[in-house]
């Protein structure tokens, strides 16, 4: 799925070059909008892969306020909490019992979309970075009755790639982060503003 976002990105690299030479001085969207959005997120590798998996994903919501410098091109801040859970057997154990490890991710990113055309239809690729704080917890950390939750701040980045239909919005992202914490998220949801200007 990763290589598959990288090669659709870089496809629509390569389409934006005649796409630039188009007049673009005509506003057709209004500059502003808020996208709000919910969906699913599947980490990039398993710290328990030896063990039998049960489960293995989480959830996302996202608020980003956006700025449309030009139509094609908008600039945003993105907003994120994921978290991401991690059930699987302990097969060492006699009883077999599940065991549960996780990490909640809070991103702040500054982003940039790039959209293809001006109709309803409006396919995109975009890319962000910035800050993101993970904080890490397992089944261990909570039956030892520990106050304490390891937790970092680190610098990442994000592709992504999507369309947007009226005010519905569909994407697909990649977050590239250290220490396991990469994830992909796919998310659905809803743009508040940045509609059609009325003449």
């Amino acid at each position: 799925m990763r290589k598959l976002l990288v090669i659709l990105i870089a496809t629509a690299l390569v389409q934006t070059c005649p796409a630039q030479s188009q007049d673009t001085n005509s506003r057709v969207f209004k500059k502003f909008k808020v996208d709000i959005s919910l969906g699913y997120a599947s980490p990039s590798s398993s710290s328990s892969s030896s063990q039998g998996s049960k489960f293995n994903g989480g959830a996302i919501f996202a608020i980003e306020p956006k700025f449309a410098v030009i139509d094609p091109l908008a600039i945003g801040v993105r907003v994120e909490a994921a978290v991401i859970a991690h059930i699987y057997n302990d097969n060492n154990s006699n009883s077999n019992s599940n065991n549960t490890n996780g990490k909640a991710n809070l991103s702040y990113l500054l982003t940039a979309d790039y959209y293809f055309t001006k109709s309803s239809f409006r396919p995109f690729i975009g890319a962000g970075g910035g800050i993101y704080s993970t904080a890490s917890i397992d089944s261990g950390t909570v039956n030892s009755n520990s106050s304490s939750v390891p937790y970092t701040s680190q610098f990442g980045f994000m592709a992504r790639a999507g369309f947007e239909l009226g005010h519905l919005r569909i994407g697909a992202e990649y977050n590239f982060v250290s220490n396991s914490a990469s994830y992909l998220g796919l998310k659905i949801g809803a743009c508040i503003g940045g509609g059609r200007k009325r003449n």
